[in-house]
């Protein structure tokens, strides 16, 4: 498909390709609708194995951050940035205050933050050519917040659907999978150990792994190739999307799939599949909404105890959809698009209505 056939089939408004010729900065940014609002979504680095591989991910992303912040009630729209290239070896000052400029000339239609491959220092030099970066919890100082928030409404997400597959929604005693113990993963490993589940957790870096278990002696690490096939309750994604596949969902031994990665089916047919089966798939869009929370709904910076309060609602949003699922018979991330996409539809007809007319010199 071309670009315009693919804009067209996901309902993207906007995508544009940046080249700076003396960074070799590569950058897709993906605006998938703005009905709500600006379009807010991280920028993510990573080596693709070709332009197809990059445009895919925008698309597939931007489209994901349009529907979860429509589910959240939040005022914002949906986009996504990924960098091509590889974060180890290609990151400079002036690769990023590149990328700034590009974003800056969108006038505010895209708003962007940390993503896999990108961090603070990443966003300093970004904000040093554009103010169009998100205010999160800014003024704690604190190392890793929005990880800590996006994981704590994780936790929130998973005790929804406990209480939905178990009738209770406390996770004591509860064994989860974490695949992928990165800033989400091993922030989410500290919650589930007060809550007092059972960990088992996998990532392709050692390290990672090892200093979660330093800290939390219990948790049972397995190796990468292995963690489809661990007996659990919860199997928690939280490292890249596209992992649970047709190939490998038949291994799957859980009750309940919950995780802060995006995208973590292969299709929707997989989703389709895994409710036949009797699993429930909590929505990536609706439980990894924690770092929505982390700013009011003008955009506005919040401190992380008032974040972490908000995360909470997503226990809410989540029995919302779970019930929603239930009443139309469909799985549960269908239900979740179809309240997204209600909620736009119904916002949408209501902002025809002129509220400033425009001076036209009479």
């Amino acid at each position: 498909m071309s670009v315009f056939e693919l804009m067209d089939k996901h309902g993207h408004e906007q995508v544009v390709f940046c080249y700076d010729r003396t960074t070799e900065m590569r950058a897709i940014i993906a605006i998938h609708d703005t009905t709500l609002g600006p379009a807010l979504g991280g920028t993510r680095m990573w080596d693709y194995a070709s332009e197809e591989a990059a445009l895919k991910d925008a698309l597939r992303l931007s489209r994901s951050m349009t529907y979860q912040a429509a589910v959240a009630d939040c005022d914002t729209g949906g986009g996504k940035a990924v960098l091509w290239g590889d974060p180890l070896t290609e990151k400079s000052e002036a690769y990023f205050r590149a990328f700034g400029r590009f974003i800056d000339g969108l006038g505010g239609r895209f708003i962007t933050y940390a993503d896999l491959g990108t961090d603070e220092r990443d966003l300093r030099y970004i904000r040093r050519e554009t103010t169009q970066v998100a205010p999160f919890v800014r003024g704690t100082g604190a190392e890793g917040d929005g990880a800590k928030v996006t994981a704590y409404g994780v936790l929130c997400g998973m005790k929804a659907c406990c209480k939905a597959v178990f009738g209770v929604s406390s996770l004591s005693g509860r064994t989860v999978v974490i695949q992928g113990v990165g800033e989400v993963g091993s922030q989410l490993a500290d919650y589930l150990d007060k809550e007092k589940a059972r960990l088992i957790i996998s990532d392709i870096v050692y390290d990672a792994m090892k200093r979660v278990q330093d800290r939390i002696p219990a948790a049972e690490i397995v190796r990468p190739e292995s963690i489809f096939d661990c007996e659990c309750d919860i199997f928690s994604p939280c490292a890249l999307g596209g992992v649970i596949t047709i190939s490998n969902m038949d291994r799957l031994k859980c009750k309940i799939i919950a995780g802060a990665a995006y995208d973590v089916l292969e299709s929707d047919v997989v989703g389709d599949l895994l409710h036949k089966k009797g699993i429930l798939y909590a929505p990536d869009f609706v439980i990894s909404a924690g770092e929505l929370f982390q700013s009011a709904d003008r955009l506005e910076p919040v401190s992380l105890e008032e974040s972490l309060r908000r995360a909470e609602e997503i226990y809410d949003v989540m029995v919302r959809v779970l019930d929603r699922s239930t009443r139309d018979n469909v799985a549960p991330f269908r239900a979740a698009r179809k309240m997204a996409i209600e909620r736009i539809e119904q916002v949408g007809k209501v902002r025809t209505i002129l509220t400033r007319p425009p001076e036209i010199g009479l």
